[in-house]
């Protein structure tokens, strides 16, 4: 038996996108719930012809406050939460439909789904991270945390999985550079004020490698691995993002160090192993570089954490070919190309590789 559908949505001069997503999920949804926190280009006009209830809120530099506004206004069994800026393609609107007729009870409190959140040109998800998508109304939580907000659930909630199913964010490029600026000056006012929260330190983290400051990306994220004693997820990304920015810098024994590190603490996610092994390759130590790079190739795409798409499919394979290159062993190398052709955008580059290393058979 259906359930019934709320959508949640907080939005500001979103009439550009807006009516892409509310024409999207209006059949599946039982009523439209738009917050508005400022908007003065037509938006919320936008939002009630497609038959939205549309509410204001005083914007106070908080995204969870305003999303917890939106779900006060819900009044169905389940809400759905989207940005203006998502579009979900007919083939998971239809997943959610039949979700909403047949998958959704009480015996259920929230659904994960995939937040597939940049795209290659060919519109391929590049970057992908789990999200809580569904959430029963009467199971509880709220949104905390006014920067990078998330859910939270009760410690007894029951959770489905369906990475299956996807919404995709799709952010106009005259937003871009908007919300990346203000997200980071809403970090460092927090931080200045002497913030000591491990999440706010390791998206402080991230906004500053986005912003092409590494070394202070590095510093944060420290500062993060010194406050968090108990998440481990987290702690591996700090570790692994702070190893990135110390490669940028070229400044490659510390990122070994902190690449050894998160695979300690993680060692089924393939990040760390594969930069691990790109940095070996680098260095031209391709019999520490394979294994590490082998490794890789076993992991599955975890259900936690940012996905970056390429680290779970063609690239351990390419540096394996690589490497097998350095060591002389061709048809090693001709073995792991093939297994990245399938999915490498760049397929001329494999083309090329193959034809060098069959040159090099005996």
């Amino acid at each position: 038996m259906p359930v019934s559908l709320s959508l949640a949505m907080i939005v500001k001069n979103e009439a550009q996108v807006l009516g892409r997503i509310l024409s999207q999920v209006k059949h599946l949804c039982d009523e439209l719930v738009i917050v508005d926190t400022g908007s003065t280009d037509g938006t919320q006009a936008l939002a009630e012809s497609f038959g939205a209830r549309v509410f204001c809120f005083e914007w106070i530099d908080d995204f969870a406050a305003a999303r917890n506004h939106a779900f006060s206004h819900c009044s169905s069994d389940w809400i759905l939460w989207l940005d203006a800026d998502d579009l979900i393609n007919e083939s998971h609107q239809q997943k959610l439909l039949d979700l909403k007729h047949s998958g959704l009870n009480a015996e259920i409190d929230a659904v994960i789904c995939s937040y597939q959140i940049a795209f290659d040109g060919q519109g391929e998800c590049l970057i992908s991270m789990p999200r809580e998508r569904l959430l029963r109304r009467a199971a509880g939580g709220s949104w905390q945390f006014p920067i990078h907000e998330a859910f939270v659930l009760p410690d007894e909630a029951r959770v489905l999985n369906r990475l299956d199913i996807a919404v995709e964010h799709h952010k106009p490029a005259q937003y871009v550079e908007r919300s990346s600026d203000r997200n980071l000056k809403m970090l460092m006012r927090l931080i200045e004020q002497g913030d000591q929260s491990p999440r706010n330190w390791y998206y402080y983290g991230k906004e500053l490698r986005q912003h092409n400051r590494p070394e202070e990306a590095i510093e944060a994220f420290q500062q993060h691995l010194r406050l968090n004693q108990t998440e481990p997820i987290s702690q591996y990304q700090a570790l692994h993002l702070a190893m990135l920015c110390c490669m940028e810098l070229h400044r490659y024994p510390e990122a070994l160090s902190l690449g050894y590190q998160a695979i300690q603490i993680n060692g089924s996610r393939a990040e760390a192993l594969l930069n691990l092994g790109i940095i070996h390759y680098r260095h031209q130590d391709f019999n520490i570089a394979i294994p590490l790079l082998n490794a890789a190739t076993t992991c599955q795409k975890p259900d936690a954490g940012l996905i970056v798409e390429e680290d779970y499919s063609w690239k351990p394979y390419h540096y394996l070919s690589l490497c097998y290159e350095g060591l002389g062993q061709p048809a090693n190398a001709i073995e792991a190309a093939l297994k990245a052709y399938p999915d490498i955008p760049d397929k001329q580059v494999i083309r090329e590789n193959i034809i060098c290393f069959a040159g090099k058979l005996k």
